[in-house]
């Protein structure tokens, strides 16, 4: 161990002491920048996954105070069987929609890029069209002629610098991101960031005009108040499709957290070891500071359900 003088000591400390009255954020954020929660539900069980996901949700301050509408952002774009992975598993949305209608939360709407008027209809085989009937959930179509959007700028974005957003989406007291975890062929992978691609007017418009960019540069503006990520199956391959040739993995886990970005790098990290030359979104995020994206400054909560 090296030993310092006591001259060498006190000038260390002075140094210190006048770098804090110059600027004492600076060395305090350092030492006191909480960790970002990420939990990790695991078990074979989907509803009992859910349930404890939603114990933890609210025991982590729920949505806020006096939250009246809330929106629902699920995968509900592919009808196809839920074993196919291709759209968030049923078990997951109705877990989530029973927990908050419990919870006395009556308004809620589901926007996404699918049909027309009659969306909900649409999404019959993947399960999600008869749970928003069931709970009285507003399917709202981006593709539809009447939705109404509202235009937004995006400060520091380098691609993606104004967009059209769902306008009920942007009224909404609390937002929730709930993605399935799968390959993609643009993206590579469809998690969290990529999942709001079904709350705009125009997603072809960011696949030929740099796709990962444009996912980074949306998640500057769009910060969801829980993200919940349906890793309960997920295809590895053939994505965002899928079918009965694809890949799958099942790693039968629920990933709950406030930060989208960082929930986005623990799922990633089911597909490859590392995702940030995998993921170019990822790297992306990092580089922009978007979110959290180190797993060091997580506290990543494994529970076993």
């Amino acid at each position: 161990m090296m030993k310092l003088s006591r001259r060498e000591f006190v000038k260390i400390g002075a140094l210190s002491s006048a770098a804090l009255a110059t600027n004492p954020s600076t060395l305090l954020a350092q030492e006191i920048k909480p960790k970002v929660d990420v939990w990790v539900f695991k078990g074979p069980d989907n509803q009992a996954l859910m349930k404890k996901c939603m114990e933890t949700l609210f025991a982590n301050g729920g949505f806020g105070p006096n939250v009246k509408k809330l929106a629902l952002k699920p995968n509900a774009f592919i009808d196809s069987p839920p074993e196919i992975a291709a759209s968030t598993h049923p078990d997951v949305v109705e877990g989530f929609l029973k927990a908050v209608v419990d919870r006395g939360i009556k308004d809620i709407i589901l926007p996404e890029y699918c049909g027309n008027a009659t969306s909900a209809k649409l999404s019959e085989r993947n399960g999600i069209g008869p749970l928003a009937r069931k709970y009285d959930v507003k399917f709202i179509s981006t593709k539809a002629a009447n939705t109404a959007f509202k235009t937004i700028t995006i400060e520091k974005a380098k691609s993606l610098k104004t967009v059209e957003v769902c306008a009920e989406l942007l009224e909404a007291d609390a937002v929730v991101n709930m993605p399935v975890a799968k390959h993609h062929s643009g993206a590579k992978l469809s998690m969290a960031m990529k999942n709001w691609m079904g709350v705009i007017k125009a997603p072809k418009w960011w696949h030929s005009n740099d796709l990962p960019q444009c996912i980074a540069d949306f998640c500057l503006f769009m910060k969801p108040t829980w993200t919940i990520i349906d890793a309960t199956r997920c295809m590895t391959s053939d994505g965002p499709r899928g079918g009965p040739a694809a890949d799958m993995i099942y790693p039968q886990q629920i990933i709950l957290s406030k930060d989208q970005v960082a929930a986005d790098v623990v799922t990633a990290q089911l597909f490859h070891d590392n995702p940030f030359s995998a993921v170019k979104y990822l790297a992306l995020a990092r580089d922009m500071d978007i979110g959290e994206t180190d797993v060091a400054n997580m506290n990543i909560h494994r529970i076993d359900c």
